[in-house]
């Protein structure tokens, strides 16, 4: 039966019965394309409901939801036009300009709705709002546009973290104490607008998982940082080298279909090197030697009558935390670097002299759990290699440059590799680069609540009692329980340790502390900044959940007990660094590039705080 439809302005007759898919095949048509989207070429869908659009008797229609359509005499079909050139410019736009897919922000209207139906918004209303962005830079972004006022942000803000930065308006919506802010993401965690059940329920239908926009983007949401990596990558000027956190190994893997709590080391080892890096290290090797240089800080204080109970610096948003609330508190802070900072100023330093690269062409992409990782490596004094370099009057003091070029958060480092059209469950794994790349069992666990402590009582007690401890393992630091405490004896004397995890858990242990209370005989605690500690991270795959989190501690301490070396001091690259390089813990050259100082931030926010009043 023969069929006359109208294509692309023109008379053609068809031999039917067909479809408009078998229109497409047989007349072998391509589908519209602006040429001036760079977007285009990281949509990784063959089916994407967002730009494979036609034109039928003047409708702009999705061919995957239309491919079966039956074509019928007299229909006009078009795979070019006026019509679709402009719509798929204002859809691409929109994608560039916020990096948001217009077909999964239309599903993520469906939790509008039922906010709408609960009495918290009006979408009349709402469809008028024009605010401007809001924020805590360089980390938090905040669209109250998008927002359905359900208040989620604010109350884990002000009841859960008990920061007090988010506050509601009922005429501007949610708002920022910027002074107060600790970066720690977990208003993001918590923003509806960023759940993703339903935009995984259709999308899936659609294919848009390997998409690097089919993730909803919540009205509380992290910088998005992938554009500097991916214009770095492409830079023949800079070599770029990458770490990632303990914890991100753990997790990442959730957004490319692997199961829960599942490791994705090597593998993130061979995608990290396929997306164009230079030199693909890990975190954990910095993190036994922070263990290496806040182990032995604390056996100085212990023996020379330091500033005590030692609490741990690793997690930024802890340490904002405390120079905004606790200044008076800042002495107890060891002065250890985290992981991230470290390797970054060992990378730009040691690693950049035996690789003979200029430490200035270096580019240091950070991929961690934590939406505060992106302020720490902001912060003005975490720029010790150029200091070092500066020192010796290799670079000019004009030059100067940051020991972190640029932070990803787990959803970003997701995105990134499905912009290179990485399928991370897929890849064969492969080994990090030498040099700052080999860990031990103790190293993995930092990303839980207790494993800090946990690796540094390893190390510690060895230290001191000179011998090993007669057991590895904390159950009682590992649990999920918001404060813990456990009693070490070493060398006749019954050190006491404590670790909270959570702002408002640590705010009973400060408080303890400030009072003279029960913290306050303690010699080490340590705190981390969110629920179950990295694994729990604001930049952390969403959902997080409860049941995320105890899957992805079951990984790191899966990765800890699987590995032959389980303590920081014995990891050989470790060692033959300070044999090369930095001689001893807490030797001139350590003091310099591997620790820091900290800032009393409450007069800031005691400012902001009038302000607002």
């Amino acid at each position: 039966m023969d069929v006359n439809i109208e294509l692309n302005g023109q008379p053609v007759t068809l031999n039917g019965p067909l479809t408009l898919w078998d229109v497409l095949q047989k007349q072998r048509l391509t589908l519209h394309r602006p040429q001036e989207f760079a977007e285009l070429a990281w949509i990784n869908n063959p089916r994407c409901p967002l730009v494979n659009l036609l034109e039928v008797d003047g409708q702009v229609v999705p061919l995957a939801v239309r491919a079966e359509l039956p074509v019928r005499e007299g229909m006009k079909i078009n795979t070019s036009s006026v019509q679709l050139d402009s719509v798929l410019k204002e859809r691409l736009t929109h994608l560039r300009d916020r990096q948001q897919c217009a077909f999964i922000a239309r599903l993520q209207e469906f939790t509008a709705a039922e906010a709408e139906s609960n009495g918290m918004v009006d979408l009349e209303q709402r469809a008028q709002w024009d605010f401007l962005m809001r924020g805590s830079s360089p980390s938090v972004f905040h669209d109250p546009n998008a927002c359905v006022r359900c208040k989620a942000c604010v109350d884990t803000c002000n009841d859960t973290q008990q920061v007090g930065a988010l506050s509601f308006d009922e005429e501007q919506g949610v708002l920022f104490d910027d002074a107060k802010c600790t970066r720690c993401g977990q208003c993001i965690l918590s923003c509806p607008m960023g759940f993703r059940k339903m935009t995984d329920f259709v999308g899936g239908m659609m294919g848009c998982a390997p998409c690097p926009f089919s993730r909803p983007l919540g009205a509380m949401r992290e910088v998005d940082d992938t554009g500097k990596v991916w214009n770095a990558l492409k830079d023949p000027e800079k070599y770029v080298v990458v770490q990632f956190a303990p914890a991100v190994r753990a997790t990442l893997g959730e957004e490319f279909g692997v199961e829960l709590g599942e490791l994705v080391t090597e593998k993130l080892y061979a995608a990290l090197r396929r997306l164009g890096c230079r030199q693909v290290w890990d975190t954990n090797f910095s993190a036994d030697l922070t263990i290496m240089e806040e182990g032995y800080e604390l056996v100085d204080r212990l023996k020379n009558g330091g500033r005590l109970p030692q609490f741990t610096s690793c997690s930024p948003g802890w340490i904002r935390y405390c120079e905004i609330f606790y200044p008076d508190l800042i002495p107890h802070l060891s002065t250890a670097k985290s992981p991230q900072q470290m390797l970054g100023a060992v990378a730009k330093t040691f690693a950049a002299e035996r690789l003979d690269v200029d430490p200035r062409k270096m580019f240091v992409l950070s991929i961690m759990p934590c939406t505060a990782k992106k302020m720490e490596a902001a912060r003005e004094e975490m720029n010790s290699a150029y200091r070092y370099w500066l020192e010796k009057g290799t670079i000019q003091a004009d030059e100067q440059f940051p020991d972190i070029d640029v932070v990803l958060t787990s959803r970003e480092a997701a995105k990134l590799l499905k912009m290179a059209k990485i399928d991370l469950a897929g890849i064969a794994g492969e080994q990090p680069d030498p040099l700052l790349g080999q860990y031990t069992g103790a190293a993995p666990i930092f990303g839980r609540t207790g494993g800090v402590m946990e690796a540094a009582l390893r190390t510690a007690y060895e230290v001191v009692a000179g011998k090993p401890l007669d057991t590895l393992e904390f159950e009682a630091l590992g649990t999920m329980e918001g404060v813990k405490v456990a009693t070490v004896p070493v060398n006749g004397i019954d050190v006491k340790v404590a670790v909270a995890h959570g702002l408002g858990n640590a705010r009973k242990v400060c408080d303890s502390v400030r009072s003279g209370g029960e913290f306050a005989s303690y010699h080490f605690i340590e705190f981390m900044g969110c629920e179950g500690g990295c694994i729990g991270g604001g930049g952390q795959i969403i959902p997080t959940t409860t049941l995320t989190r105890q899957a992805r501690t079951r990984g790191v301490n899966r990765d800890d007990r699987e590995h032959a070396i389980r303590k920081s001091h014995e990891n050989p690259e470790v060692e033959q660094l300070y044999k090369d390089f930095l001689e001893k813990p807490l030797g001139h050259l350590s003091h310099h590039l591997l620790h820091t100082t900290y800032v009393d931030r409450s007069q800031q926010a005691a400012s902001s705080t009038a302000a607002t009043e």
